[in-house]
């Protein structure tokens, strides 16, 4: 699996997107290919160019095909992914950016990856027309790059509700709710609610999410540390945490994670490109 970062991200948009990349997987020599993708609390917009593959969720008895423009909201559930190959291009989205720039609740998707023609009429059909006419990758990415551009200018601003996010994101997810509403001048239940509306968790689950991630992460930029080492690290009170948030929200130990790499999310390992 080839994935390719585009280094060209206009200024404006990195308020509210992480990054826009190329994703290509092709069959392996058995004429397919299968993945798991693992639980996470990140927001992605997927235009398929060329693809043949179908997802399964977690609980469902039935692959189905992806739509040709894709709005992935978080992820509770492992998803299944088989097929012959993917090409797309992906935007991932910073916390909250969807919804500060698309003004969509993300409790509205359920969790479920939804038709973005559906979400947005038309629109959609558009750009991605727009997107398929392009002779070349470069191209097809400044559609989508021109398409996010219109949509900073009528954007949300930046509120003390995503203070609130980079502050569990700087302590690791260890911020107790009360301080956070307490500094946004919320009540605790109105914080959740309205933490709920844009980035879809819970400050609670976006805080173990945050954990969770950062703990894979060193893993697997640290191979040598333990997961003991590893949970001190990352903000758990002790490996048994570590443990226990990785089954919670996986449904696996960290040990089964390293022995199957199957498991891997395929949104993690990012290629630089060198144009």
């Amino acid at each position: 699996m080839e994935i390719v970062k585009y280094k060209g991200l206009h200024p404006a948009l990195k308020e509210f997107v992480e990054s826009i990349f190329y994703m290509n997987r092709d069959a392996n020599e058995d004429g397919f290919f299968f993945q798991v993708a693992l639980p996470n609390y990140e927001c992605f917009l997927s235009f398929e160019c060329d693809t043949d593959f179908v997802v399964r969720k977690g609980g469902d008895l039935d692959f189905s095909p992806l739509y040709s423009a894709t709005i992935i909201p978080p992820q509770f559930v492992k998803t299944e992914i088989k097929g012959k190959n993917i090409k797309a291009i992906i935007v991932k989205f910073k916390d909250g950016g969807f919804y500060r720039l698309f003004k969509i609740p993300i409790p509205h998707f359920q969790n479920k990856c939804c038709n973005a023609r559906d979400a947005f009429d038309c629109e959609f059909s558009k750009v991605y027309d727009q997107i398929m006419e392009q002779p070349d990758l470069e191209k097809k990415i400044k559609v989508v790059e021109d398409f996010l551009l219109k949509k900073v200018i009528k954007c949300k601003p930046f509120t003390p509700l995503d203070v609130a996010a980079g502050k569990i994101l700087l302590s690791q997810g260890n911020t107790p709710i009360l301080d956070l509403a307490s500094n946004a001048c919320m009540s605790v239940r109105q914080m959740q609610r309205k933490f709920m509306e844009q980035f879809g968790l819970s400050p609670k689950q976006y805080s173990k999410f945050i954990r969770y991630s950062n703990a894979r992460q060193m893993k697997t930029l640290f191979p040598h540390l333990t997961w003991g080492e590893i949970s001190l690290r990352c903000g758990y009170f002790d490996q048994m945490h570590l443990i226990h948030d990785f089954k919670s929200i996986t449904g696996l130990t960290p040990f089964e994670l390293v022995i199957h790499p199957s498991n891997s999310n395929a949104f993690e390992a990012i290629k630089e490109s060198r144009s």
